[in-house]
């Protein structure tokens, strides 16, 4: 299943400039482009949200 960045932003709680100018230009956010249109693949978010906690312990 794949949401988009305004979908994603509500998961994550955060801002729409953290998401833009952040996010997704990090090479490891499970994002990818079709055509213009930025999509953000779901289960691998989970994933990356996982990864991400396990480095602040």
């Amino acid at each position: 299943m794949v949401i988009t960045p305004v979908e994603c932003i509500q998961i994550l709680g955060c801002s729409r400039s953290m998401m833009y100018d952040n996010l997704l230009r990090r090479r490891d956010f499970p994002c990818f482009k079709i055509g213009k249109r930025i999509f953000i693949n779901k289960e691998k978010l989970q994933i990356w949200i996982d990864k991400q906690c396990e480095h602040k312990r």
